[in-house]
């Protein structure tokens, strides 16, 4: 990435850009006692960045058929926004971060696993969407995480090849879907993640601060916000 020609950064949203794992985690564990089944906090992190339908049909205690995938997955994210909409887990810094960025001329965009209608909510109530070129959910793509569809897609948004690009994402899922893509990775470390799920990372991080002392290491680059 040392040429002068752009360079498109790619946002997941659940663990980088809104501190809402836990939330999610809740939200699961709702659903789950209503249907007679325990989704266990290790369940969830087995799963993080993977789609709410991929979920629902590989993990759930019994097979469910598509009319149960639809009910149980928009009971889970009406749950979502009525938690998150009361108060946003804005990630910190990850607001300045973006306009930063924007500033800086780079291309931004989102790839997230979440539903159209909840990555739209989020980016619309922490204030990104005019820093974006686009962004790509779970429900745009045939196939979510550790697929490389949302970030390739995202890509195409950008009018760069993945090459140019730089996934920021807390999940094993979202990282194996940045390599396959060809894409460089950046493993936001987020609650409930252990040091293996990022191995695969080209760089490792706690927070957007620390991201910044580090930006020349993914990009070439050094932070000039």
């Amino acid at each position: 990435m040392m040429s002068n020609d752009p360079i498109g950064v790619i946002f997941d949203v659940d663990g980088v850009l809104v501190d809402s794992n836990p939330v999610h985690l809740k939200t699961w564990q709702i659903i789950g006692r209503e249907d007679g089944f325990d989704f266990t906090p290790e369940l969830f992190f087995e799963t993080v960045g993977q789609t709410t339908p991929a979920i629902l049909r590989s993990r759930w205690n019994r097979p469910l058929t598509e009319e149960e995938v639809k009910q149980l997955g928009d009971r889970k994210e009406l749950l979502y926004r009525q938690i998150v909409e009361k108060k946003i887990p804005a990630m910190p810094g990850a607001y300045d971060f973006a306009r930063a960025l924007d500033r800086q001329g780079y291309r931004l965009s989102v790839g997230s696993s979440g539903p159209k209608f909840n990555v739209d909510f989020i980016l619309e109530k922490l204030g990104l969407v005019p820093f974006l070129t686009g962004w790509v959910s779970g429900t745009d793509v045939k196939n979510g995480k550790p697929a490389p569809d949302i970030f390739l897609a995202t890509a195409e948004i950008m009018k760069l090849p993945p090459s140019r690009c730089v996934v920021i994402d807390d999940s094993l899922s979202g990282i194996q879907a940045a390599r396959a893509a060809g894409m460089k990775s950046v493993g936001f470390f987020s609650f409930g993640h252990n040091d293996q799920e990022y191995l695969q990372a080209d760089l490792v991080v706690r927070s957007f601060d620390e991201l910044k002392g580090q930006w020349d290491k993914v990009t070439g680059k050094r932070w000039n916000g």
